[in-house]
């Protein structure tokens, strides 16, 4: 260790993995989240002492960086998806797009055309899919992934192969998903088993924050940094009840518009980065979980409402299935809006927004009906970045925008890579190396 010492502001996986990175090249790190749980958008709550993952809930093995970053904190998940379906409830694997040659909701000529033209472009591009985006070839991102199914596979196809996983995971519609972000979703998600925390997310972040000073529940509201080429330049960091945090170098790993408030003083509105900083498309997202006062069959994780009939609720998501193991007496249910719908709810009060989405929650789980004891609704204000077509473009810009910041900062978070976990980890590892070499550590 040597006395330099980097603070972190923001405790998702950019955050985490930016520490995790700089503490193993020596610097003493100080982590500061704004909330009291670690995660960002994937972070944990407790309800019923029932430990739930709010947001983002399973990995593959194949996000390598992810893995290698919570390995021991992880554990093989075995529970599976289902589409419901004019009644019927049909297995599918969301994520694996070779799932879906055995899946009974396309036809024979559908798997045909999806073995012939999707599945071989995944397989040409597999290397150039990954977390930083740095390498997506533009032409794959021209057209939605919705106009690439309709044109090439068929429209049912879309609604069954592309809607399902973009209006479940990012509360948006195909038709707003860049072909190269559904094409990198695949090639993770089809990779290896399926992942899940042992607990949850917030815990297993936690865990791997040996020996770094973890500050929460506390808001940074200002920045004051020198501009030097010597490794001597120091930045100070103020949160909203007027403590200092001094540090020879800062990684801002938080939303983009927080990072542009955090810098713009120092760097200037019209600079070019402080500019497209608040120019990136989030999206605000929501969950509502449910507590039952009973356990639910474990036949399935994932339920996921067909397109065709979904109003208010794209998917549900059952948190016993996730760890089956686990003795209960109750359960969770976890329920995510339409794109559609989300526009309207996000206002709601959080009785409103239950009341509108629980008759569709009780027709994709039976079980719950009658059973709820109480629920909660979280809020992802802040957003998730959305893979727009041409974002492949933007994010190179991004990171020769990124690149040109002359203060001991480094920016951190899938607004600047791909945005999934791993695109997450890939950045926050990135700017934790970038500092790391700033100040002088090996």
């Amino acid at each position: 260790m040597t006395d330099a010492r980097v603070v972190v502001i923001g405790g998702g996986f950019a955050g985490v993995a930016a520490a995790v990175r700089l503490r193993d090249r020596g610097a003493h790190v100080t982590l500061i989240e704004e909330r009291r749980m670690l995660g960002g958008r994937a972070r944990s709550d407790v309800l019923d002492d029932v430990p739930i993952d709010t947001g983002a809930q399973l990995i593959t093995s194949g996000y390598a960086r992810t893995v290698q970053l919570l390995g021991a904190h992880l554990e093989r998940d075995t529970a599976h998806d289902i589409v419901v379906r004019d009644g019927e409830r049909l297995p599918l694997r969301f994520g694996s797009l070779r799932s879906l040659l055995t899946f009974s909701g396309l036809s024979a000529r559908e798997k045909v055309r999806l073995a012939t033209s999707l599945l071989p472009l995944l397989a040409r591009h597999h290397d150039a899919l990954d977390a930083f985006g740095a390498r997506l070839p533009e032409s794959l991102d021209t057209e939605s992934v919705r106009a690439y199914v309709e044109r090439r596979i068929g429209a049912a196809a879309a609604d069954t192969l592309a809607e399902p996983p973009c209006n479940g995971f990012y509360s948006l519609a195909a038709s707003d998903v860049s072909l190269a972000f559904f094409l990198s979703l695949g090639r993770y998600g089809s990779e290896g088993d399926t992942l899940a925390p042992m607990r949850s997310w917030s815990d297993a972040l936690g865990a791997v924050l040996v020996d770094i000073e973890v500050i929460t529940d506390t808001r940074v509201v200002a920045m004051n940094a020198e501009s030097s080429a010597s490794r001597t330049s120091r930045v100070s960091v103020h949160d909203a009840t007027g403590r200092t945090w001094d540090a020879a170098a800062v990684v801002i790993a938080t939303d983009p518009r927080t990072a542009h408030d955090l810098i713009a003083p120092r760097m200037g509105a019209d600079h070019a980065l402080c500019q497209w900083l608040v120019t990136v498309p989030m999206r605000g997202t929501l969950t509502l979980a449910l507590v039952l006062d009973r356990t639910v069959p474990h036949d399935a994780f994932g339920v996921f409402q067909d397109v065709r009939v979904a109003r208010t609720v794209s998917a549900c998501a059952v948190h016993g299935a996730k760890h089956p193991g686990v003795d209960a007496d109750r359960d969770v249910v976890l329920a995510w809006p339409t794109p559609r719908a989300l526009d309207a709810l996000r206002d709601m009060s959080a009785e409103s927004i239950t009341a509108q989405m629980l008759p569709e929650v009780e027709a994709l789980v039976p079980e719950v009906h009658g059973h709820v004891t109480h629920g909660r609704v979280y809020r992802f204000n802040h957003g998730s970045p959305i893979p727009f077509i041409g974002f492949v473009r933007d994010r190179a810009r991004a990171s020769a925008l990124a690149n040109t910041i002359a203060l001991p900062i480094a920016l951190a978070g899938d607004y600047l890579t791909t945005p999934l976990i791993e695109g997450a980890v890939a950045s926050g590892e990135d700017a934790g190396e970038r500092i790391a070499k700033r100040i002088g550590l090996t």
